[in-house]
């Protein structure tokens, strides 16, 4: 009778390959969610600041309409002005899961409210990113570096060792 063939050696032996491929993805998957956290945290810090420039612009108008005789006008430009405020703290206060349950609620309570503060949120989006395209249009390196820098400050700072840190290597970085 013939012996018995260890044909499973190779499965034993692949195991710890596998173990520490799963290691290696789960650490590129943690480093991942770093990066778009990091990147979506400045988004928002970034929204909060602009949002809370047009809420000293109206506070400005409000100003302008008090001194011009027009008090209550004033009043409620300078309503606007404050609650334009509160949701640049609620922006900057709360998580995105949070704001997009807000704003689910408001859609559904308010949808005409809701499809005007759309529109309105959709102009100064488009006046902002315009501004934005200007300004990376007189510095693309700078902008891409930036980019760069935060995503490899996500990665260094995720779970592991943070070997991916080094990536690419300095002589890479270079733009072209």
């Amino acid at each position: 009778m013939a012996e018995p063939t260890h044909s499973t050696s190779g499965v034993d032996d692949a195991q710890p390959s596998i173990e520490r491929a799963k290691m290696i993805l789960t650490e590129l998957a943690c480093a991942a969610q770093t990066a778009a956290l990091s990147v979506v945290d400045e988004q928002k810090s970034r929204a909060a600041v602009q949002v809370g420039g047009v809420a000293e612009a109206v506070r400005a108008a409000a100003r302008s309409l008090e001194r011009s005789q027009s008090p209550v006008a004033a009043g409620y430009v300078d309503s606007a002005a404050h609650q334009i405020e509160v949701f640049a703290d609620a922006i900057r206060e709360r998580n995105w899961a949070q704001l997009a349950a807000d704003v689910e609620e408001m859609a559904r309570r308010r949808p005409a409210a809701f499809v005007a503060g759309a529109v309105a949120l959709g102009f100064l989006a488009g006046r902002f990113l315009s501004a934005a395209a200007r300004s990376a249009e007189r510095s693309p390196r700078a902008a891409a570096r930036a980019t760069e820098s935060a995503v490899a400050a996500a990665v260094s700072s995720a779970a592991g060792n943070g070997e991916l840190a080094n990536w690419p290597p300095p002589e890479a970085r270079e733009l072209p």
